[in-house]
């Protein structure tokens, strides 16, 4: 028997050649890609801020009453926990009604300032409502220390909040 010739099947040698077409094409165009310096795209959008929100002056007026409303009370209930806090820990620092006391002070003061924030509004006019929320960082930051027990940062903090406390009385018209 003898071994005859066996010819490439056509349509291998044409899938080769497509193939090896195709590789070709990319190997220019990846070529003319790198060569060819690519113009940025064009900015076509302008975004603008919408203007702030005009507020009459009676609801100023309103937001401004409720966010002072709302803060004598929270300082209200924070001061009376303190007072509370500061004459347990006269008596002792590690008696179970101590730590009571101190725990109730940290509630009260989260409580007071989550309360606190609910009641400002956009309306709430910026003399009252950038130090109601200094007032609120330093409470904030009085919780803060207390709980790592840094006391001259904690006593730092209360004179902070007590210096705004006499800001936002006047402020807001009250005792």
């Amino acid at each position: 028997m003898t071994m005859g010739y066996r010819r490439p099947h056509r349509t291998g040698v044409a899938v080769a050649a497509t193939a090896l077409v195709i590789a070709a094409g990319a190997a220019v165009t990846s070529g003319l890609a790198l060569v060819r310096p690519i113009a940025p795209a064009q900015h076509t959008v302008n975004v603008v801020a919408p203007p702030p929100a005009a507020h009459s002056s009676s609801e100023t007026q309103a937001a401004k009453a409720t966010a002072c409303a709302a803060w004598d009370r929270a300082a209200r209930s924070t001061a009376l926990a303190s007072k509370s806090s500061a004459e347990a820990l006269e008596q002792s620092w590690t008696s179970p009604k101590s730590l009571a006391a101190l725990a109730t002070e940290k509630r009260t003061g989260v409580a007071a300032v989550s309360y606190l924030r609910t009641q400002l509004s956009d309306a709430t006019p910026a003399s009252t409502a950038i130090p109601l929320h200094e007032w609120m960082s330093a409470n904030i930051d009085m919780l803060h220390a207390l709980n790592m027990r840094h006391w001259d940062d904690a006593d730092r903090q209360l004179k902070r909040g007590n210096d705004l406390t006499d800001v936002l009385t006047s402020e807001c018209g009250l005792r």
